[in-house]
Formats: C-alpha cells, sequence, structure tokens
C-alpha cells in the first residue's frame, strides 16, 4: 500500500513516480502570481512552466485515466489608481494547454462558493449603479476533468475491477447530478490557499476505485491526501515547501481530525 508524501519540487521528483502507474491525478496548481510561493516574471513563462508539469504527468498516468485539476480566474491588482486591474483567465488557458500535450478535456464542473467568501468588488457600482462598469464578485472556481486516451471504451477499465473492490467502490446516493457543485472553502487551513476536503472526496471517489494510486503533485494543504486516505485509495503527495510538507504529515498521522 503506497501512502507517501515527498518534500521537493514536483518538476524533479515525477521523475521518481514511474510512467504509467498513477490512476488518478488530482490537484490545483499554484496560480499565477496569487500567493507568496508562486511568483513568475511572466504570465508566459507561467504557462510555459504548465506545460512542463502537465507533460510529466501526462507519462504518469495510465491509458484512459483520468487528471482533475482545480484552477480559477485571478484578478491582478492595478499597480496605481490611476491604472487598472487585470482579470487573468487561466482556467481557459489552461483547457488548450492540456489539449496540446493530449489530453482529451471531458468536463468543466463549477464549484460555487458562498457569496460572502469573494472579495468585494461591486462596492461602487452599488452606489452609482452607472453601466460598464458593473463588476460581479466571483464566487466559482472551476474544476477541470481530463483524460489521457486509451484504445476502446471506459468499459474496458470498469471491468478491469471485479468482486468486493469494485462493490466498495462504487458512488452512494447524494452524489452530484450536475456539473455546478455548491460547498464552502477551507477556512481552517494554515495553507494560503487550500480546497475543501468535500471537493477532494468527491472527484477520488467519482473517478477512482479502492487501491488505486492517486498523485497530487502540488500538496499544499494535503487535502487530496487525506481524502485518499479516508476512502481506501494509495497515494503520492509531492510538496515543495516544508512548512507545508510538515503540516501535512501531521494531518494525516490524526486519524480523529482531518483540518488544521
Amino acid at each position: 500500500m503506497i501512502q507517501e508524501v515527498w518534500l521537493g519540487d514536483c518538476s524533479e521528483l515525477m521523475a521518481d513516480v514511474g510512467e504509467s502507474s498513477v490512476d488518478l491525478i488530482v490537484t490545483s496548481p499554484p496560480y499565477f502570481n496569487a500567493k507568496p510561493y508562486s511568483n513568475w516574471k511572466t504570465y508566459e513563462e507561467y504557462l510555459l512552466w504548465l506545460d512542463e508539469i502537465f507533460r510529466k504527468a501526462y507519462t504518469l498516468l495510465k491509458d484512459g485515466r483520468m487528471c482533475v485539476a482545480n484552477l480559477s480566474v485571478i484578478i491582478e491588482p492595478r499597480e496605481s489608481r490611476s491604472g487598472e486591474s487585470k482579470r487573468i483567465p487561466i482556467p481557459f488557458h489552461f483547457v488548450p494547454l492540456m489539449e496540446k500535450i493530449g489530453y482529451k478535456f471531458l468536463e468543466d464542473i463549477i464549484w460555487v462558493k458562498p457569496e460572502g467568501s469573494a472579495k468585494n468588488r461591486n462596492g461602487g457600482f452599488y452606489q452609482h449603479r452607472q453601466p460598464v462598469q458593473y463588476k460581479p464578485n466571483v464566487i466559482n472556481e472551476y474544476v477541470l476533468v481530463f483524460q489521457k486516451p486509451m484504445v476502446g471504451l471506459i468499459d474496458k477499465i470498469v471491468r478491469s475491477y471485479c468482486g468486493d473492490l469494485k462493490e466498495r467502490s462504487l458512488v452512494g446516493d447524494g452524489y452530484e447530478r450536475t456539473n455546478v457543485w455548491y460547498m464552502n472553502p477551507e477556512t481552517k487551513s494554515k495553507h494560503p490557499a487550500p480546497f475543501p476536503v468535500e471537493l477532494s472526496n468527491k472527484i477520488i471517489s467519482y473517478y477512482s476505485y479502492e487501491n488505486d494510486v492517486v498523485l497530487d503533485m502540488f500538496g499544499g494543504s494535503g487535502t487530496s491526501a487525506v481524502s485518499a486516505k479516508n476512502l481506501g485509495r494509495q497515494f503520492i503527495i509531492i510538496e515543495k515547501e516544508e512548512v507545508y510538507y510538515k503540516h501535512i504529515l501531521e494531518r494525516l498521522s490524526d486519524d480523529k481530525a482531518f483540518s488544521f
């Protein structure tokens, strides 16, 4: 049973995972210049970096299996009062990037958060109501699902599982019936950009079976590791920052409370 957390740069450590050994990738890449630990000189450099990482990830996935990435449009603040902010549509650039690598685009799931979780962008509009100055508060992120192509249909993978393992992996009632998922963000994490266990629970239970190997090359707060452990999956988690690496280990060692 593989349940490992690795400390280091995923661009280097992914070579140790093994080609065609991963059943599911679930991850949330750092957003362009949105946090102290994720800074690039230009957006073009950031996209090239994503291309490098997900090309390597492609070789690790088994044929027909999924790569699920949580991404968001970000707002680049204005540099001065005479300037203007800029919205950078990372998810919309990420899809053609992944298709160019060779992934097949499958699903765009919208994660909707409570209105109070968003930064208020329409305070001025609320007062003056002037057209063309409208700015909505952004309460969604994107969960983008890609597949590594395979020969034949997905039924071939389903038929490779049998017996009790197949029965234990069945998705129960209450599953998401649309591509719009409403859930609260994680608020107790020491990591600046965590995603909730509820989100990773759904992704892992919908796109893998028990004992499957789950990879998250941007471990962050360790949410995907927690879900994988809870759901009986094997996992490899890679985290570059030592402080978050230690938090992941602490979180996994606590069998009663899987949150910081």
